[in-house]
C-alpha cells in the first residue's frame, strides 16, 4: 500500500520514495512506491505530472488503494527522487478551490446543488442544478465568489472522524464511508473531498465564469481561476485591441460597429446571390438553346471544372423547370466529381430507376428521386458517368 502524502501537503514537489512493485504493461511502466505526493486522477481532478528519476511520468491513478505512476521507462535503482510538476499541480489546485467556493456561492444564492464536476485542459466545468441562469445571475456569483478570494480567508483539510461530521455543515455528503477528508474554507465552505487545495482562497487569484448551457441535467457552467483567467483576459484582450485597430473603433463601440457590419453583409449576401441566380438562369436558357433534341426532348448536357455543388443543383432546377429538358451535369472539383441528372416534371423517365445502376459501374455514391438525383464518382471516370447516363436517357425517349 502506498502512504498517500499528497493529502497532508498539496505544496510538496519534490520528495524520495522507494519502488515497491512494477509491472510492464504495453510497452509502459507502471511503478508503486512506498509514498507519494503525486496526486492520482479522481473527483473531477486529472493527475499530477512530473520525474522520476528524470523518467517522465505522464498519469497517475489509483486502482484498489495502490497508487500507480505511469512511465515510458523504468529507474535503473529501488530509491528515486521524485519531481511534481508544479506548474500544473498548482494550476489544478486554484481551479478545484475555486470550484469549491463557486459551488458553495451557487448554493448559497440559488439553492443550485452542483452534481458534477471536471478540470478540463483550458477550462473547468460543473453542472448544477438550476433550470435557467442569465448574464446577471453570473456577474451576481462572480463578485460574491471573487470577494472571498479577496478576502484571503484560510482553507484547511483534515480527517473527520463520525462525530465530527456530525457537526460540519456539509454542502454535500461523503462518497464513502472511512477516511473522510474534509476541505473547509473557513465560513464558507465544508466539502469531503480528496483533491489538491490552496492554503488561502487569495491564491485562487480570480474566478470568471466564462459562458454556460443548459442540459437534460441542469445548468452547465464552464469557467477559468488563476492563471487560466490571466490567460483566457490576455488572449481577449488582444482580440478586442486587434478589432479596435481594424475597424478604427474605440472598444466600448466594437460591438455596436461590428453588428452594423454583419447587418451590411447580410444585405450584400442577399444582393449578391440575387445576382448569381440571374446569371445561373441565364446560363440555363443559354444552354438549352444550345443542347440537342432527342425526341423532342432537350438533352443538356456539360461537364464543369471548379463550380460549387450548389451550382450545379441551381443550374439543373432552373433547365428542367423549363417543359421537355433532362439535364446531365458534371463537375469536376479537386478529388471530387459531381453528377447531377434531373429531368422536366413532363418527361416521363424515373431518374433514379438508372441513376444508382450508373454510380455503381463506376463506384459512386449518391442518390435522389424520380425528377432529380446526385452523386460523386472520381473525377477521372466522371465523363464516363456522364455518357452512361446520357446512353441510357437517349436509349428511353427512343422506346417512346
Amino acid at each position: 500500500m502506498t502512504e498517500k502524502l499528497f493529502y497532508e501537503d498539496s505544496y510538496i514537489t519534490e520528495f524520495d520514495a522507494n519502488i515497491i512493485d512494477k509491472r510492464k504493461i504495453n510497452n509502459k511502466w507502471e511503478l508503486v512506491l512506498d509514498k507519494t505526493y503525486f496526486y492520482p486522477e479522481g473527483g473531477g481532478q486529472p493527475s499530477d505530472t512530473g520525474l522520476i528519476d528524470g523518467i517522465k511520468v505522464y498519469k497517475i491513478y489509483e486502482e484498489n488503494d495502490t497508487v500507480y505512476h505511469l512511465a515510458d521507462k523504468c529507474p535503473e535503482g529501488i530509491k528515486v527522487h521524485c519531481q511534481v510538476d508544479w506548474e500544473r499541480r498548482f494550476d489544478h489546485m486554484q481551479q478545484h478551490t475555486g470550484q469549491h467556493l463557486l459551488s458553495a456561492v451557487l448554493e448559497k444564492k440559488y439553492g443550485a446543488h452542483t452534481q458534477s464536476f471536471s478540470i478540463g485542459d483550458k477550462s473547468s466545468h460543473i453542472t448544477i442544478t438550476k433550470d435557467t441562469f442569465n448574464e446577471e445571475e453570473a456577474f451576481e456569483v462572480e463578485k460574491e465568489v471573487n470577494s472571498f478570494v479577496y478576502k484571503n480567508i484560510p482553507v484547511k483539510t483534515y480527517f473527520a472522524d463520525e462525530e465530527m461530521l456530525k457537526k460540519l455543515p456539509l454542502r454535500k455528503q461523503p462518497q464513502v464511508s472511512e477516511n473522510i477528508r474534509i476541505v473547509e474554507i473557513e465560513g464558507i465552505d465544508y466539502s469531503p473531498c480528496g483533491g489538491t487545495h490552496v492554503k488561502t482562497t487569495g491564491e485562487i487569484g480570480i474566478v470568471k465564469i466564462k459562458k454556460w448551457e443548459k442540459t437534460n441535467k441542469g445548468i452547465r457552467l464552464e469557467f477559468v481561476a488563476g492563471f487560466r483567467a490571466l490567460y483566457d483576459y490576455h488572449i481577449k484582450n488582444n482580440y478586442v485591441n486587434a478589432l479596435c485597430h481594424l475597424l478604427s473603433e474605440q472598444e466600448e463601440n466594437i460591438l455596436e460597429h461590428v453588428l452594423k457590419l454583419l447587418e451590411e453583409n447580410k444585405e450584400v449576401k442577399k444582393e449578391v446571390n440575387i445576382l448569381k441566380e440571374n446569371i445561373l438562369l441565364e446560363e440555363s436558357r443559354n444552354l438549352i438553346k444550345s443542347s440537342e433534341l432527342h425526341g423532342g426532348i432537350h438533352i443538356v448536357y456539360k461537364l464543369y471544372e471548379n463550380r460549387t455543388t450548389e451550382e450545379i443543383k441551381i443550374l439543373a432546377k432552373y433547365i428542367v423547370s423549363n417543359d421537355k429538358c433532362i439535364a446531365i451535369l458534371g463537375n469536376k472539383r479537386g478529388e471530387t466529381g459531381d453528377l447531377v441528372v434531373s429531368r422536366s416534371g413532363d418527361v416521363d423517365i424515373v431518374v433514379n430507376g438508372f441513376f444508382k445502376e450508373v454510380l455503381r459501374v463506376f463506384d459512386g455514391k449518391g442518390g435522389g428521386n424520380a425528377y432529380m438525383c446526385q452523386g460523386g464518382v472520381s473525377p477521372d471516370r466522371l465523363e464516363l458517368a456522364m455518357d452512361k447516363a446520357l446512353s441510357i436517357v437517349i436509349d428511353e425517349i427512343n422506346k417512346r
